[in-house]
């Protein structure tokens, strides 16, 4: 798998992991869990009075208990101490001595809070024959990336590779284009690069820098057609919609990464022609180069 492909899915696994929450991650985290271990890991079905067991998988060879928690709303003291407290303590009295290691799954990407780690520190203390663990999203992003290509393709759909890139030319990015319309759209100023310190500065993830810059190898495609277009001010209004786009998703509170995704899919990319994504990242590199989509770079700032 090329670097191009691995950045493609590292953006895909980041989406599913911020975007999914409730039974929507737990069902996530097991597929990819099943995948890894094929029957070696379990799901746990509630049955009755017997409920789950407090236990959403269990990897057999390890005896390891798995728990997730990924409430849409956020994590609430009361809530989140009660879930893990509950969820351990009732592992223990329904597996006995089938528990050996239990392993608390969370969506939150800046971790738990200080007092739910209190707590699991209180557990470890207390319970030292159980080994109890902590996977939050970067862990489960790992874990995705693990996988083969051909789960990867079966999860996310195919990714376009370096030579994807590379032997792009002028005809989809033409279709692209003509796809994105113009309706509504105004004049606005003429557009002009900006600071090569963008990327750094905006915080973007490795895996959308890597996209990016490899958009970038064919954004002279992108400006040679524009040139040519039969409407000169095509461009300028193509711009106005990308500024108008990212300024929507920034009042909403998106993210980097999550604007750029949606940019993606905004600039024709969110389809499962491999020609489609690589002529949306060379469209999305032009013009994140030479329009106010994401933020320039005050004078003098340094990475």
């Amino acid at each position: 798998m090329d670097q191009m492909k691995r950045a493609w899915y590292g953006m895909c696994a980041d989406v599913a992991l911020s975007k999914k929450k409730e039974q929507e991650y737990e069902d996530f985290f097991c597929s990819v869990m099943e995948s890894l271990h094929s029957d070696n890991f379990q799901l746990v079905k509630a049955a009755g009075r017997d409920g789950d067991g407090k236990a959403d998988g269990y990897l057999v060879p390890d005896q390891c208990i798995f728990q997730s928690y990924a409430p849409s709303s956020g994590f609430r003291k009361q809530s989140l101490m009660s879930k893990i407290r509950g969820d351990f303590l009732g592992a223990l009295d329904s597996w006995n001595d089938k528990i050996s290691k239990w392993v608390f799954v969370h969506n939150e990407p800046e971790g738990l809070p200080k007092y739910a780690l209190e707590l699991i520190e209180e557990l470890k203390s207390k319970y030292k024959n159980v080994d109890i663990n902590i996977w939050g999203p970067g862990i489960l992003k790992e874990k995705v990336m693990s996988l083969p290509l051909g789960k990867l393709v079966d999860m996310f759909g195919l990714a376009p590779s370096q030579e994807d890139m590379t032997s792009l030319t002028y005809e989809p990015i033409k279709t692209l284009l003509r796809a994105m319309g113009k309706d509504g759209r105004s004049k606005t100023p003429d557009i002009t690069p900006v600071s090569v310190e963008k990327l750094q500065y905006n915080k973007l993830s490795p895996d959308v820098d890597a996209l990016l810059t490899a958009g970038r190898r064919k954004e002279n495609l992108v400006e040679d057609l524009l040139l040519r277009w039969p409407d000169p001010e095509y461009g300028e209004e193509l711009a106005k919609s990308f500024r108008t786009k990212y300024q929507s998703l920034r009042s909403n509170g998106a993210s980097p990464d999550d604007s750029f995704v949606e940019l993606k899919s905004f600039a024709g990319g969110d389809t499962g022609e491999v020609t489609a994504q690589v002529s949306s990242l060379a469209v999305l590199s032009y013009f994140f180069e030479r329009c106010d989509i994401y933020e320039n770079p005050p004078k003098g700032w340094r990475a």
